[in-house]
């Protein structure tokens, strides 16, 4: 009996190529396919080819060609329905009860997908016509090259019902396209007109890189800012994740995959090398997608955006995850500061901040125990009494037996560490900075603008620390910024022009530092030393008036994560030796 081809798709989509002739042929990664030797014929130079992405092996030598079940069928000798049971075992996924064919439903799965595709090459069309000179505009001012819009198939759906009238000149019925989301019935009057239209879109694939459905950015004022596509015979948003296409060879490779909120921190990322980012589809992040990465890598990065709504959405998904832990499997966090999204990290801050905090993602236990402790205080018996009720019960949610017990005995163990630290409450300010007692910077601010000022030339090495350096002082902190406005202009200006063109504005103010940095005579590396000397006290400064402003609100509030956010400041005041 014939199985439904979706089925067998499904199939093809779940278990890669690789990983089943990786069990009889020792393939080796190029590009972004494996090579092997050929186990269909004799041969000592490798010629056989396997693509995850397409699907398919393929031997340049024999012409030996097929899918995973083909593979199974032809080299393993193993009869069809066993193979396809064997790779269905292994996909997770349950045998049909119904195996007889229907090629009236086939037929039309397929013309379904190839209605999407059209649809999709209309969209790419436009974007890159007259009427899509807006979307282009939008998408240059995000950042994205009109080589990474063909990479990901990026479109534009005008207004005034164009796909409408394309699909009409195609002869293609309109219920298959109100069906695919593609087309609505006009409102009190006979007709249909576009479902998306004056959007960027963002097409939306499956494993095989086929058009499954779509999101569309709406261009002008109005709401919904993002539509997508309805759940649709092609489209079911809970079980797709936008660009996995894209991210699966560098997901399997690292083992790892970013899971952030939307189509263009997807790209964003995927632009500046972060290639393992994928998105939910307009909805929560659901278990069928959490599973789906789970069959691809151990433990996905959460990177929702830095507001409250996305730490509401982060909390969700801990939570949805919590049943399902198994061994091995689980999340990490990467919690950005408000109002950051993955997005802003890359443009407004740099690749490499945003991979400084993939380095120091928090595990699922983490967040979930700071998940508790948020916004409460657990100062009496009573409320840590409530706490751990709270916890338990969560924790009993947990299916597996095993990571259940460590989570309980873990949640003991923090309890404990309250406790503990209770004793050595309630804090003061001079607790704050026991460590390293704070000095006016008055001085300090003085030496830091007359290296900046005698040594330009050296000084621009450091000039983006010193930028971000606060003198307190008004005067010094504007003569800081009218000494970086000279140096952005004319970065080859020489000290006397520096000098001459910044206190000509401070009535013939002259700091004293400065003769005093005339007269010595130092080495480059002196200079360089001396700088850091002066924003290494900065650093240190900086770290006390945090941990200052955080104790002063933990004695108001009682808030257990700013205790443990005034532990880890005098744990790293702690690393500093202050410079002498």
């Amino acid at each position: 009996m014939a199985l439904p081809p979706a089925f067998l798709d499904e199939i093809k989509d779940q278990v890669s190529v690789s990983s089943i002739v990786g069990r009889k042929v020792k393939l080796t990664k190029k590009g972004r396919e494996f090579l092997g030797l050929c186990p269909f014929h004799n041969e000592k130079t490798p010629s056989f080819t396997v693509n995850d992405e397409k699907g398919f092996y393929h031997c340049f030598g024999c012409g030996a060609h097929g899918n995973v079940i083909n593979f199974l069928t032809d080299c393993e000798k193993m009869p069809f329905m066993e193979a396809v049971e064997h790779l269905a075992s292994i996909a997770g996924l349950k045998m049909p009860e119904n195996n007889r064919q229907n090629p009236v439903q086939d037929n039309r799965h397929k013309m379904l997908l190839d209605i999407m595709e059209k649809a999709c090459l209309f969209f790419q069309k436009h974007l890159f016509s007259e009427n899509g000179a807006q979307a282009r505009e939008y998408l240059k001012s995000r950042g994205i090259t009109g080589a990474v819009a063909k990479e990901f198939r990026l479109g534009y759906a005008p207004s005034g019902s164009k796909l409408v009238e394309f699909f009409k000149s195609q002869n293609i019925a309109f219920a298959p396209l109100k069906e695919l989301g593609l087309i609505a019935p006009n409102n009190g009057r006979d007709g249909f007109h576009d479902y998306f239209y004056d959007r960027v879109m963002f097409p939306i694939l499956d494993r095989r890189r086929r058009v499954i459905g779509f999101g569309g950015r709406l261009m002008h004022k109005g709401e919904p800012k993002y539509l997508n596509s309805p759940d649709t015979a092609l489209f079911h948003k809970g079980e797709q994740l936008y660009a996995l296409p894209n991210a699966l060879e560098t997901i399997r490779k690292s083992n790892s995959a970013l899971i952030v909120e939307g189509y263009m921190d997807v790209i964003a990322l995927h632009s500046a090398g972060f290639t393992s980012a994928v998105a939910p589809l307009g909805t929560a992040f659901t278990e069928n997608q959490l599973q789906l990465l789970w069959k691809e890598c151990d433990e996905p990065i959460i990177c929702f955006d830095g507001d409250r709504a996305g730490r509401k959405a982060s909390s969700r998904a801990l939570l949805r995850a919590l049943p399902l832990l198994s061994a091995g499997k689980s999340l990490q966090f990467i919690f950005l500061p408000d109002p950051f999204d993955p997005d802003d990290m890359i443009r407004k801050k740099s690749p490499e901040a945003f991979q400084e905090a993939i380095t120091s993602a928090k595990s699922l236990f983490y967040a979930f125990w700071n998940m508790l402790l948020e916004n409460r205080s657990v100062d009496t018996p009573e409320r840590k009494a409530k706490l751990e009720q709270e916890a338990t019960e969560l924790i009993e949610k947990i299916k597996d037996e095993r990571i259940r017990s460590y989570y309980l005995k873990a949640i003991k163990k923090e309890l404990w560490q309250l406790e503990k630290e209770k004793k050595k409450k309630p804090l003061s300010f001079n607790d704050a900075q026991s460590i390293l007692k704070p000095q006016k910077n008055s001085i300090e601010g003085r030496m830091l603008l007359s290296y900046l000022l005698c040594y330009p030339h050296i000084a621009q090495n450091f000039i983006e620390e010193i930028a971000s350096v606060n003198l307190n002082e008004p005067m010094l902190q504007n003569i800081k910024e009218k000494l970086l406005e000279r140096l952005f202009e004319n970065p080859d200006i020489n000290q006397e022009e520096l000098e001459e063109a910044v206190f000509e504005d401070f009535d013939g103010l002259k700091l004293p530092e400065i003769e005093m940095l005339k007269k010595a005579d130092k080495t480059q590396e002196e200079i360089n030393n001396d700088i850091l000397h002066w924003l290494h006290i900065y650093q240190i400064r900086s770290l006390q008036e945090e941990c200052q402003n955080k104790v002063k609100e933990y004695n108001q509030t009682g808030n257990e994560t700013l205790w443990r956010e005034i532990q880890q400041i005098k744990q790293e005041l702690a690393s500093f030796s202050m410079p002498e």
